[in-house]
């Protein structure tokens, strides 16, 4: 499946917020462990929680996406059922 410029962008904007999505909650559990600090892992895993909801949105319905879900360029909206990256121009 071929995809735009527009799809592409997408694509790698999802894949580089699925890493900072990790290294985020990473963080929160070492803050959470080793630290003992509650309200820094409260603040951080609210804080990515917001990111997704703002981010990780299917460009078709709007309506957010689980961001643990892996994407591929043939991935589809589990709402709209509707291919994520085709379509966008």
């Amino acid at each position: 499946m071929k995809i735009s410029e527009k799809g592409q962008a997408l694509l790698a904007k999802y894949k580089k917020f699925q890493k900072i999505d990790i290294f985020l909650l990473a963080l929160a559990a070492m803050s959470f462990v080793f630290l003992r600090n509650y309200f820094l892992t409260i603040a951080i895993v609210v804080f990515t929680f917001v990111l997704e909801t703002k981010i990780y949105v299917c460009p078709h319905c709007k309506k957010t996406m689980d961001c643990r879900k892996k994407i591929r360029e043939d991935s589809c909206c589990p709402r709209c059922n509707k291919y994520i990256f085709k379509d966008l121009d």
